[in-house]
């Protein structure tokens, strides 16, 4: 009897925990240089899932790249009699200069809109700061700025800053995956945060983040260096040299 109550202890241990999901990313080169010729540079950006026995059909991907914030200003047109020209400038502060997502499918069906609004996975859901004109001591006008930051959007997708991209994540032999990030031409100078999530239906398993630098180089690095370190001195040599260029086309077509 001993001997078959052992045979049975043995049957009836719980099986081992499977091990938890994870992700990790790292680019392949993590710093990109601007010059005047820069028309835009595509980056590989690996990664590998572990405690996932089959990656490419379990489990879905989205990652989010994020640049430096920037300081935008949209301006409404107004007609006046039948002429068409700017109104007042709304600030847009706190608006990421890039903002690219990159998903093994639409977004909307891999995470529900809380957890979407959550993680940012979308640049619907960012938090824009819309500066106006409103009267001291009075409440924003919550549907105008909301009017404002549609509109921002929709132009920042026209320029190719605020993009989502669907499919752009390839999984490789077992575990690894890539995903090729398109920079645009008019890509912003600065830091970037870039953060992947790995998802299971419908829930986030675990997450990584990487960095990535763009920086100017040559005579455009020390020009944009001047201009940010001295704004006042940048100002003032722009107009002495658009006077010196407006003073030699005089004497051009001085007869």
């Amino acid at each position: 009897m001993m001997r078959i109550f052992a045979v049975i202890s043995l049957l009836i241990l719980p099986a081992a925990p499977a091990s938890a999901a994870n992700i990790n990313i790292a680019f392949t080169d993590d710093s990109v240089e601007v010059d005047t010729g820069f028309s835009g540079a595509r980056l590989t950006l690996f990664g590998a899932v572990t405690g996932v026995e089959n990656p490419e059909n379990e489990i879905d991907i989205v990652s989010v790249i994020r640049g430096p914030d920037t300081r935008f200003e949209l301006r409404q047109m107004e007609k006046s009699n039948l002429i068409w020209t700017p109104g007042k400038a709304r600030a847009v502060d706190g608006a990421p200069g890039l903002y690219l997502t990159y998903a093994t499918r639409n977004v909307g069906d891999i995470a529900p809109l809380p957890t979407q609004a959550a993680y940012r996975l979308r640049a619907d859901f960012l938090n824009l700061d819309i500066g106006g004109e409103a009267a001291a001591g009075a409440p924003p006008d919550t549907r105008e700025n909301l009017l404002y930051g549609k509109a921002f959007l929709s132009e920042a997708e026209k320029l190719g800053i605020y993009r989502a991209h669907t499919g752009g994540v390839e999984f490789k032999k077992g575990e690894l995956f890539t995903i090729h990030v398109d920079l645009p031409a008019n890509t912003p100078v600065g830091a970037y945060a870039v953060s992947v999530f790995l998802f299971r239906d419908g829930e986030v398993l675990d997450s990584d983040v990487a960095t990535l630098t763009v920086n100017k180089v040559g005579a455009e690095r020390r020009i944009y260096e001047f201009a940010h370190n001295r704004p006042v001195s940048y100002g003032i040599a722009c107009v002495v040299l658009s006077l010196f260029a407006g003073w030699i086309a005089s004497l051009a077509f001085r007869k």
